[in-house]
Order: structure tokens, then sequence, then C-alpha cells
């Protein structure tokens, strides 16, 4: 006997404009958190303290790559449920604004120097420059993505609420189908049929008794007993 296999819902994402705005997510995660952990390891191992926007950004960072690993296995294995990365990405938005503001108020004056000598002194402060810079890149690449994605969530999530639910076929457990129609047994229907549609099917087997009167395109016809 062959085992009940569950179908898996369709995706409501448009597929290019949702891996695209992922990319863009995970690309500035990543460059961030690499930046950032440079940094606080070179802070720690020369015994600076670790300035707060540091922390923000690396923990930012770090959580938007979690949250990508999870979705992304909810979105092949089973199906993403928008109001889920909806609230998801309304929180990194909120954690990439606080990060990013943070860090373009650190930065304000190192924003608009030259990564030479006269303002370095050295390579390894043209290097240290030049990461500044990477990093206010990424860090504001990485909030646009994640407003990018904040919007889609929303945009998908009315067309979700319009179209209606998704109900698997053979459901027996769904109640909520829509009116006028009900949980069908029969192949190719989606799990849903029309009542009318299903009652002119039984009408198409139905034939009189013998005795009954009985009717044709040529005249009325009585049929004796």
């Amino acid at each position: 006997m062959a085992k009940a296999t569950t179908k898996k819902p369709p995706s409501r994402y448009p597929a290019l404009p949702f891996h695209l705005i992922r990319f863009t997510q995970l690309l500035s995660s990543l460059v961030v958190s690499a930046i950032m952990l440079y940094f606080v390891y070179h802070l720690r191992h020369d015994h600076f303290n670790v300035p707060w926007t540091f922390l923000v950004l690396t923990g930012v960072a770090l959580f938007t790559l979690l949250t990508q690993t999870v979705t992304i296995v909810f979105y092949f294995c089973h199906a993403l449920n928008p109001l889920f990365n909806l609230i998801i990405n309304a929180a990194l938005s909120v954690f990439w604004a606080t990060g990013f503001g943070l860090l373009a108020w650190a930065m304000s004056g190192t924003l608009v120097h030259k990564c030479n000598v006269t303002n370095w002194h050295s390579d390894a402060g043209i290097m240290v420059c030049r990461l500044y810079k990477t990093l206010f890149t990424f860090a504001l690449t990485g909030l646009l993505s994640t407003f990018s994605a904040l919007i889609l969530d929303i945009v998908v999530r009315k067309r979700e609420n319009a179209r209606g639910r998704y109900i698997p076929a053979n459901d027996p457990t769904d109640n909520k189908a829509p009116a006028g129609f009900r949980l069908s047994s029969h192949p190719g229907n989606d799990g849903l049929e029309n009542p009318r549609a299903f009652a002119g099917e039984q009408e198409t087997g139905y034939s009189p008794p013998s005795d009954q009167q009985r009717y044709s395109d040529t005249g009325y016809h009585h049929t004796n007993s």
C-alpha cells in the first residue's frame, strides 16, 4: 500500500525578487560580520574596549545570517509563512537601522576623508580607512535590502489575504472551505468541489423506473408495467 504524502503548498513569493533580496541580505551580513569580527579580534588582542557600535552591528549581522538559514529551510522544505517572515524582517529592520545609525554617527568624520598617507599616516591606517568605508557601504546595503524584504513580505501578505488560504487536497480536518464548496474525495478537484456540479454528476446517472412515464424528442411515451 502506497504511503500518503502531504502536498507542499505553493510559494506565494515571486522567485526573482525574493531570491535577489535574500542574496543581497546574505552578502551584506557576511561582509559586515567579517569586518566586525576582524576589528573586535584586534581590539581585544590589543586590550582595547570594543565600542557598542561594533557589538550591535556584529549581533545584527550574525542574527541576519541565522534567520536567513532558518527561513530558507522553511521555504524549500515546507512553506515560508509571509506573516512569520514579515515579523522577522520587521525586527531585523529595527536592528539594522539602529546599528547603521550608530555607525554613521561614529564615522561621520572618517567618510569625508581620503584613504591616503596624509590622513592615515601608514599602510595599516589606509587599510583601516578602506575597511571602514566598506563597512559603511555594506551596512547601508544590509539596511536597504532588509527594508526591501519587509516591503515584499507586506505585499505578499496582502495578496495572500486577498486570494484566500491554501487548502491541501482531501484534508478532512479543514472546516474553513469557501462558502458554496466542500471537501471532495474526487481526484482532480484540488480538495474542493461545487455542490451544484456534484449534484449534476449524480443526476447524469439517473434513469426512471420502467413503469414510469418517459419523454423523448419525438413525443410522449407511456410504458406499461
